[in-house]
């Protein structure tokens, strides 16, 4: 098997540079397949495999490990009550106090300081400044002000138990990079830093270079001031196709595949010298449905607008059953977007149920008047486009779903495309943010830390993105003014029991919408190497929140 860690002559050197896999004499590569080229950095597309990629090139204040547990990177501390880092106000506002560590650099050369965390707060405090994902940060934060060089205080307009993960602030992104371009443009939304250029970071690796379609490489970043990387280089290479990563790994292409499905376990496992172990995963596959937004209108959609047609297709689908069947046996079919450990006991779920999908189907008025198989009303054939990415374990539930839903005469165009497009923005023409589906299968993480949706961002009424407003995530265009006064109660409460009571309230409003149906809950799968990683307790204290798997890189060590 072809080693991560290469020592070459010259003459190969020069033979495999034209196939981007080897680095210098002596150096030690580490090469990841990475399913998703993302179509560009966080926070100019939210994308988890743009996102990712800031585990090696820009940590921030703080991070997560496996067991969940948070722990300071930028800051000095974990802000507390304990420590006087976090305090509730006289009118019961939550304000909290962060001290960065001294004698931390950019990548560049330059001090981090709090003007790169005034950056980020500026940029989420005014949409004008980019078109990025906001969250619930401009609604909830009051003020931001910078004591020293080192210290800031960020005060929030309400109580708010979530600030270390739900709009927490931010110094990720260097200001001394971004404010001339954000000064002369009057946005960010043209950065080249977006797209890989001149990426400046504060993390154990720096980026080289982004071959379009092909692969991302990292090399190691000499002023990065904690735990130093052991390999010299990383390169994350783009591999699409389920099969053809499976392949990789066994043919010594690639020394890490990561996220892949359930039903693989087996496949890699079988390999020689490969180590297959898991983390609990955060991610749900679900279909959506374009309730709200018809084409991007911001209009009910003709078909799916309708809740008894919502509770058809769902009905007509076996989910746990395929869910058996294409993933593996024993996993669930999760009954809210929310991790499980704050569902509702008396929770919803609509189970499989043939004659009353039929019976549904027929009480709002589509029936098959032609013969033709498929239903119509009003001169319209009840035929949906299914989106999804080109992920294999995706492209097979669209084709089980189809033959279930032809089963009940709702006919269905299947359209696979790459993640870059399904997950766009809006001013890129993203599939999702446009509103241009009907349905759609994809994974969205819930927060694991907290029971909040963050209602406003994701499934808010007012979120829906369009011209004047591109910035909003909930492009299906789902809306209930109870959810959403809900789930931001939840976020202020302090009190952990009247916070669950409240989400399990929420849980309830959420499935009233009809919009998210749970496929399957994936946990992460990782297969190593073995001959070109030491597969230790430090490989093995992966993050698994949506975005940290790569938050102890720096540990990793070479086989010798």
């Amino acid at each position: 098997m072809v080693k991560s860690l290469r020592f070459v002559t010259l003459a190969l050197f020069l033979l495999l540079l034209t196939v981007g896999v080897v680095g210098a004499q002596g150096e030690s590569v580490l090469v990841i397949g990475w399913e998703q080229e993302p179509p560009k950095l966080s926070p100019w597309a939210d994308n988890t495999f743009g996102s990712l990629i800031y585990g090696f090139t820009n940590r921030d204040l703080w991070d997560w490990d496996v067991n969940r547990q948070i722990y300071p990177v930028m800051a000095a501390e974990i802000p507390s009550f304990d420590n006087g880092g976090v305090v509730t106000l006289e009118n019961g506002n939550t304000q909290v106090t962060v001290n960065l560590r001294e004698g931390m650099k950019w990548s560049d050369g330059e001090d981090v300081t709090t003007a790169d965390c005034l950056f980020w707060h500026e940029l989420m405090m005014d949409p004008t400044k980019g078109s990025v994902q906001r969250g619930n940060y401009p609604d909830v934060v009051e003020s931001f002000q910078v004591v020293d060089d080192y210290t800031f205080v960020i005060t929030y307009n309400k109580p708010w138990p979530d600030w270390s993960n739900d709009a927490p602030p931010s110094c990720y992104l260097p200001a001394h990079v971004l404010q001339p371009v954000l000064d002369a443009e009057g946005t960010i939304d043209n950065a080249v830093f977006g797209s890989g250029e001149g990426v400046v970071g504060y993390g154990p690796y720096v980026f080289e270079s982004w071959t379009v379609g092909s692969q991302i490489t990292l090399v190691k970043n000499p002023l990065w001031d904690l735990e130093p990387a052991k390999f010299d280089k990383v390169i994350l290479r783009f591999i699409t196709d389920t099969a053809q990563m499976l392949n990789a790994l066994e043919a010594g292409e690639v020394d890490v595949t990561f996220n892949w499905s359930d039903d693989l376990v087996d496949s890699y496992s079988a390999i020689n010298g490969v180590e297959v172990f898991k983390t609990d995963g955060v991610y749900g596959d679900a279909l959506w449905m374009n309730v709200g937004n018809y084409k991007g209108t911001g209009q009910p959609h003709p078909m799916l607008g309708d809740p008894l047609v919502r509770e058809a297709i769902v009905r007509a689908i076996d989910r746990a059953t395929i869910a058996e069947e294409l993933v593996a046996p024993g996993v669930g079919v999760p009954k809210s977007w929310t991790p499980e450990q704050f569902w509702a006991p008396d929770l919803p779920f609509w189970d499989y149920d043939v004659e009353k999908a039929k019976a549904l189907l027929d009480e709002a008025g589509w029936v098959d008047s032609n013969g033709n198989g498929t239903r119509d009303k009003d001169g319209m054939e009840m035929v949906l486009r299914f989106f999804t990415t080109t992920r294999q374990i995706r492209m097979d539930y669209q084709v089980v779903i189809q033959e279930y839903l032809n089963e009940v005469g709702v006919g269905t165009q299947l359209l696979p495309v790459p993640s870059n497009i399904l997950f766009a923005s809006f001013n890129d023409r993203g599939i999702l943010d446009t509103g241009d589906f009907d349905l759609a299968i994809f994974a969205l993480s819930s927060n694991a830390l907290s029971p909040a949706f963050s209602a406003p961002d994701w499934f808010g009424c007012d979120q829906t993105p369009n011209a004047e407003d591109p910035t909003g995530k909930n492009g299906w265009g789902s809306c209930n003014p109870e959810f959403d006064r809900l789930d931001l109660e939840v976020a202020q409460t302090v009190d952990p029991e009247k916070r669950l009571e409240l989400a399990h309230q929420a849980q309830k409003e959420f499935f009233n919408m009809g919009f998210w149906h749970g496929l399957y809950l994936r946990p992460t799968w990782y297969a190593f190497d073995t001959t070109a990683v030491v597969v230790d307790e430090n490989v093995k204290n992966l993050g698994t929140l949506a975005s940290n798997y790569f938050n102890h890189i720096e540990y990793w060590q070479p086989a010798q």
